[in-house]
């Protein structure tokens, strides 16, 4: 045994060099943003959503929400009622979803209620949900409209 060492379990030396392996795919950088994902890349533009009144409601006027996709940056905001309001906390998954919300308060003189935006981005189409604690959920579909400048 004097130039060789041996093993005490046959095998464990490979065994332990696998393991190793696999721990280091799983902990590592590379590994964490495969896993994780990126969020799709949007062109920039804006996409338009609109809908009408809900007939024989009386607080579920006509809407619109504007996305905007700016040099990688999405924003938007929703207007109702000759008020607009910012979405915020909007935030696109890898799978190319988002959400956000507005904030409850008063634009000018008018009071604005809460609302949430869910949806998605397939391609150069975006289908999305407005959603508040008064009316049924509206749904809508827009193309982007290339960015200008």
């Amino acid at each position: 045994m004097a130039g060789k060492r041996k093993s005490m379990v046959p095998g464990s030396s490979r065994l332990l060099f696998i393991a190793a392996c696999a721990l280091l795919l799983v902990v590592s950088p590379v590994g964490a943003v495969e896993s994780a994902g990126a969020a799709p890349h949007l062109a920039d533009g804006t996409w338009t959503v609109q809908g009408r009144a809900i007939q024989g409601t009386r607080r579920c006027g006509d809407w619109l929400v504007r996305l905007t996709s700016r040099q990688g940056q999405l924003s938007g905001m929703v207007s109702l009622a000759r008020s607009s309001v910012p979405i915020q906390n909007l935030v696109l998954q890898p799978n190319g979803s988002f959400s956000g919300a507005t904030r409850a308060g008063v634009v000018g003189t008018r009071h604005v209620r809460g609302y949430t935006i869910t949806g998605k981005f397939s391609d150069d189409t975006v289908s999305l949900t407005l959603q508040d604690n008064m009316c049924p959920p509206r749904h809508g579909t827009a193309v982007r409209q290339a960015a200008v400048g």
